[in-house]
């Protein structure tokens, strides 16, 4: 084993004794020149990367020229000032092009690695030592990492023949751990489709695959069970409007209330009623307000949404709590006193869904308005048959969703385990061998 010392930096720690600790301005020169291009290579730097941009599409801030950007040469190492905490929001990149000057642009002196301090810098955005060393308005706006600060920030310094081998041994180590975390999410993608596939065939075709079929005249369903009945949404139920609130009217506590952002959320399954969906506004709405109310056996649908996936999200309130509506949302109060459970499985189904899909407007946000879901059919079996189905497809799902959740327990502990290797080894308290 190495001997160790003291880095005298707290967010470093122990270092090997043969190691140094410098500056940033040691290791690299800051880039600032200006490209002066006709029609450049335009850049972006993302967590997943440094990405050529598309800038014909005309999406996301466009600059009138570019001119004042900086040119990028392969491995530069980029550096995101301006978003401290949020993930890794450095890179080194691969091609050839220009990027804002909003991003610091470091290339490296001599034979210093730049990927290895790519992997020192990862280590500081994830632990947010560099969140630390920010400086703006407040932290959710302009706080931001200073050029003298950021040239000036303490970094470890091993020899150059080490950062090759640190480099070399993390770059093999994180292809090894990512591929995977990639098998591991394509199986949890696996679990949803056959989720969905369970979902779909059971509740448009029942559980008796001896029962005749009847042709339904629907465009979304050529044919269903014989028995099972035929309704518009607006005969089954009475609609209403959630509470004309914003986020500003939000409180710690008080009254239980569900909007649109909670209904789209991956913890809403749709079908059961998840407590971290609940916000809370002023007591003070029941006064006034009382309509937006919606308790056991209701619904509250989006009325927007950002894509096409999302029309038709709704939650379904299976326990006996009351809670508003909140913005952006549509209530549904069934006129029925039967447990309606069955369509909240119903409402998953991409086939239900196309009725929305092909009538919502918008290009960005799509609006799924109360005349849209009123007009919208509906397939129903008998009670007993409903709750057949319900009970089955809790089960099955419970047991899915179960697996799910230990697979994304899997990436969690590998992800972890990606950053704390990372760690060890640019800050030496680990020695490739």
């Amino acid at each position: 084993m190495r001997n160790m010392k003291d880095s005298g930096i707290a967010w470093i720690g122990m270092i090997p004794d043969t190691w140094k600790i410098g500056k940033v301005k040691d290791i690299f020169i800051r880039k600032n020149e200006k490209a002066n291009e006709e029609n450049p290579v335009v850049l972006s730097l993302a967590r997943s990367g440094v990405k050529i941009r598309d800038i014909s599409t005309g999406e996301g801030q466009l600059a009138e020229n570019y001119s004042n950007y900086n040119p990028v040469e392969i491995n530069d190492l980029l550096l995101n000032p301006m978003d401290l905490y949020s993930g890794a929001n450095c890179s080194i990149s691969k091609v050839k092009g220009v990027i804002s000057p909003a991003y610091i642009n470091l290339r490296a002196k001599g034979n210093n690695n730049p990927s290895y301090y790519d992997y020192f810098f990862k280590t500081q955005y994830w632990g947010m030592v560099l969140f630390a060393h920010g400086k703006g308005v407040s932290f959710d706006n302009r706080w931001t990492l200073g050029l003298d600060t950021a040239l000036n920030y303490n970094i470890p310094i091993p020899s150059e023949l080490e950062q090759e081998k640190i480099a070399t041994f993390l770059d093999k180590k994180i292809v090894e751990i990512d591929k995977v975390i990639e098998t591991t999410k394509e199986t949890i993608e696996d679990y949803k489709k056959y989720k969905q596939a369970l979902i779909t065939e059971i509740v448009l075709r029942g559980l008796n695959r001896n029962e005749s079929m009847k042709k339904t005249g629907l465009d979304w369903l050529k044919e269903c069970p014989e028995k099972w009945k035929i309704h518009k949404t607006k005969d089954l139920f009475e609609f209403g409007k959630g509470l004309p609130i914003t986020k500003a009217d939000l409180t710690p506590d008080g009254k239980k209330v569900i909007s649109y952002g909670q209904i789209h959320s991956k913890s809403n399954t749709g079908t059961n009623l998840n407590e971290e969906l609940f916000r809370y506004v002023s007591e003070s709405y029941m006064n006034t307000h009382s309509q937006s109310l919606v308790s056991y056996n209701e619904f509250i649908f989006a009325d927007t949404s950002e894509d096409l996936n999302g029309c038709g999200n709704c939650v379904y309130f299976d326990k006996e709590v009351e809670a508003f509506a909140g913005y952006h949302t549509i209530i549904l109060k069934p006129k029925i006193k039967e447990n309606i459970k069955y369509l909240a499985y119903l409402f998953l189904t991409d086939c239900w869904r196309s009725q929305i899909r092909c009538r919502v407007s918008g290009i960005k946000l799509f609006s799924i308005t109360q005349k849209i879901l009123k007009e919208t059919t509906l397939i129903l079996p008998s009670e007993s048959e409903r709750m057949e189905i319900v009970e089955l497809l809790d089960d099955k799902c419970k047991e899915i969703d179960k697996l799910i959740s230990c697979k994304n327990k899997v990436i969690e502990e590998l992800e972890e385990y990606k950053k704390s290797l990372i760690y060890e080894y640019v800050t030496g308290k680990k020695e490739v061998v």
